[in-house]
């Protein structure tokens, strides 16, 4: 059941080569991985967490927090055995194709507040998510993972709240298996005998491996002045007010190599999340070192998807004129920005080019030799991402005038 919704094209800001793309998607499948709606990243963000450099941090860990972590740290044996063999069969690329059906809009609103009740409150099923070899186990309208049809099969009615819960448990435990997993692999990659020549040949035109230059480390002034503008940020433009109970880190990240040492692309990464929950609202914010660089934004979680409507390509256009007026009108609002010279749309595409439905579309526009980009959700009506430079010294001018 990969978890991975890749719901926007990668390359559109960060210039890679395709087959390092596909490489990286594959193995970020079978490493740590969430739930679908915490993998809707925009164009940029998404690009950055596939590279792999944006850190996770918290801080004030609850109760319950700790409650659902041990639940699903002390699974029996036999529940352990269960999901290592999901994990070996899986072959999806969302959760919703890992069910005989998707959940009814209304099932995943009750999901959805379950959800958080699950993560925060420890509100745990009475059972656990039954897991059986063949469909003569059970009865056609059982719920129950099913190995021979390597999916959930789902009642054909409206689920309660106890079979909500139990595929909300179900999900927990199995993103835990995959972290399990990743780690183990992780040490089994580093303690491989080093002695043994890698044949893995780097292409040339890939330029030297950058991996280890890529992550710099960030004082305490920075990171204490790249909170407080990421948590103004959201306060100004979308309402949020980040508490101490939110979970929060900051990664200094430098891809100015990538753009021949184009200062521009360093910055500090700010992941702020509510909650482990796979939807919970979740933050991605860069903030560049310098006010011209380039500046993100992503918003994600239930708070922004709450609505599992989707579209093609050719059904998103009747929303088209309605995005650019609300995004134009959002760049103008905070950064000054006037009418682009064009714009294009994307976002139906994922990062092995193929073609997907999504509930947003991604305008590119382009302003004299700069291009913007930014996510328009089509349920909620809202800018639920933006990437472009010089963004943070738009509002700074802003600020003085």
């Amino acid at each position: 059941m990969k978890r991975n919704d890749f719901s926007q094209d990668v390359y559109t800001n960060i210039n890679i080569p395709d087959e390092m793309v596909e490489g990286l998607v594959s193995d970020l499948k079978k490493g740590r991985r969430r739930a679908d709606i915490r993998f809707r990243y925009s164009t940029a963000i998404m690009a950055l967490i596939i590279l792999g450099v944006v850190g996770l941090g918290s801080f004030g860990a609850s109760a319950a927090y700790m409650t659902y972590k041990n639940r699903i740290q002390e699974m029996s044996e036999d529940e352990k055995a269960d999901y290592a063999q999901e994990l070996s069969n899986d072959e999806y690329n969302t959760s919703s194709e890992a069910r005989v059906r998707d959940l009814t809009q209304s099932e995943y609103e009750r999901y959805l507040e379950l959800e958080d009740a699950y993560y925060k409150e420890g509100v745990f099923p009475k059972n656990i998510l039954k897991h059986v070899e063949t469909m003569d186990e059970i009865s056609p309208d059982e719920l129950a993972f099913v190995e021979e049809l390597n999916k959930i099969n789902m009642p054909a009615g409206e689920l309660t709240d106890e079979q909500l819960l139990q595929l909300i448990d179900h999900e927990a435990k199995y993103i835990y298996t995959i972290e399990q997993n990743a780690e183990k692999e992780t040490v089994a990659a580093q303690n491989e005998d080093l002695s043994v020549e890698d044949d893995t040949e780097w292409p040339e035109d890939w330029g030297e491996p950058f991996m280890d230059d890529i992550i710099f480390e960030v004082t305490p002034e920075e990171e204490a002045s790249a909170k407080e503008l990421a948590f103004g940020l959201l306060k100004d433009m979308y309402g949020e007010t980040i508490t101490d109970s939110w979970n929060c880190s900051v990664t200094g990240n430098d891809f100015s190599s990538f753009y021949g040492g184009d200062e521009a692309w360093i910055g500090y990464d700010v992941e702020i999340y509510e909650s482990d929950a796979p939807n919970a609202t979740t933050y991605q914010i860069t903030i560049p070192r310098k006010e011209s660089g380039v500046m993100m934004v992503n918003c994600s979680g239930k708070k922004y998807y709450s609505d599992l409507t989707e579209y093609t390509r050719q059904e998103a256009e009747a929303y088209v004129d309605e995005g650019k007026k609300a995004v134009c009108g959002f760049l103008k609002e905070w950064f000054g920005m006037g009418e682009p010279d064009r714009y294009e749309i994307d976002g139906f595409k994922n990062g092995l080019d193929e073609d997907i439905t999504s509930s947003t579309i991604c305008f590119i526009l382009t302003y004299g030799d700069e291009n913007i980009s930014v996510d328009w959700n089509i349920n909620s009506k809202q800018v639920i991402s933006f990437a472009g430079r010089g963004l943070l010294e738009n509002i700074a001018k802003k600020v003085e005038k």
